[in-house]
């Protein structure tokens, strides 16, 4: 099996071709839906051949996911960590940065989640993607955690951790699928102190 193929991102023209396969994919996927866009549409719509397509991306599957992943943001984690004011769970919803989006594009973040909603396969591929991340973000939590109730077990810290990183990601890629530039943490706070 050869090597899966990494996008040219070293040079503005790389990056440049890499995000009109990405942006064509995505837009082929909303219009037809994900498992009926071949890589052929895609190229026509992009405007490349299929060797500068699989230069790119291994597969279509890749060009609708993209090549840039979300990653913690080293600022805000020190800020999260160090402000005993910063809430756990709204201080979480900071922590990751999400990629940049290519100039005129702003849309494409959402349209990405839209095609994601559809396809519960993609949805699940993007998810073991985002796996290592979300191991780092519960991680920086526990350790939030552990300032917050120091006299607390262990195992009942990490179980916290666990809850509050599924709860952080759930309300981001609701927001995300919904356009919002925030999770709606305010659409709870009416309600919060009878949570449990």
């Amino acid at each position: 099996m050869p090597a899966p193929a990494t996008p040219h991102s070293s040079n503005a023209r790389g990056r440049a071709t890499a995000r009109a396969i990405e942006t064509a994919a995505v837009r082929l996927a909303l219009e037809k839906g994900p498992a009926a866009l071949t890589v052929d549409e895609i190229c026509a719509a992009a405007g490349v051949k299929q060797r500068t397509f699989f230069n790119h991306f291994p597969t279509k599957e890749d060009a609708l996911l993209g090549s840039a992943l979300p990653r913690l943001n080293e600022q805000r984690v020190r800020e999260y960590l160090s402000d005993a004011t910063v809430g756990v769970l709204s201080g979480a919803l900071g922590l990751v940065e999400l990629p940049a989006s290519p100039d005129g594009q702003e849309d494409l973040a959402a349209a990405r989640m839209r095609v994601l909603a559809a396809s519960p396969a993609l949805a699940e591929r993007q998810a073991s993607r985002l796996l290592p991340l979300a191991r780092e973000v519960t991680e920086v939590i526990r350790l939030k955690l552990r300032a917050v109730g120091p006299d607390q077990a262990a195992e009942r810290i990490d179980a916290a951790a666990s809850v509050l990183t599924r709860i952080a990601s759930t309300l981001v890629l609701q927001a995300g699928r919904a356009g919002e530039a925030e999770p709606g943490l305010d659409d709870l706070r009416w309600i919060w102190d009878r949570l449990l």
